[in-house]
């Protein structure tokens, strides 16, 4: 595979990378929204015990939902956590590679820049006197 493949699947990678980030982002957003939620609604409760008489059974449906929203969060960032950092392996090989190609074609017009040399010096035949 050439050079220009290799960086064109560098490309992809690192596409691919910065959305499985984006996700990640959005997920760990919305898990501190849930928990910043369930802050307010115990510092609702912890500030007016009367709203706990009134409405029991919804505060505490309410806190069980978001208790439960946190735990899938929770899993769907571990989740994603795993699937970001393998995408990061793959950006890592893929600059590997286009690395290593680099170095090959760098290698290869060396050696043609020196084939040239040589064959130019070679053809030289040039005895008139000076």
């Amino acid at each position: 595979m050439n050079w220009k493949n290799q960086r064109r699947i560098l490309a992809v990678h690192e596409q691919l990378h910065r959305i499985e980030v984006g996700r990640l982002s959005r997920l760990e957003r919305r898990a501190r929204e849930l928990k910043e939620e369930e802050t307010r609604i115990v510092e609702c409760l912890d500030g007016n015990r009367n709203m706990i008489a009134l409405f029991p059974e919804v505060v505490l449906q309410r806190l069980k939902a978001n208790i439960r929203q946190q735990q899938e969060l929770r899993r769907e960032v571990d989740r994603q956590t795993g699937v970001t950092l393998e995408q990061a392996k793959r950006v890592k090989q893929a600059e590997r590679l286009v690395a290593d190609a680099q170095m090959e074609r760098d290698r290869a017009m060396e050696l043609e820049a020196l084939r040239e040399v040589i064959e130019h010096c070679a053809t030289m035949r040039d005895f008139s006197a000076p």
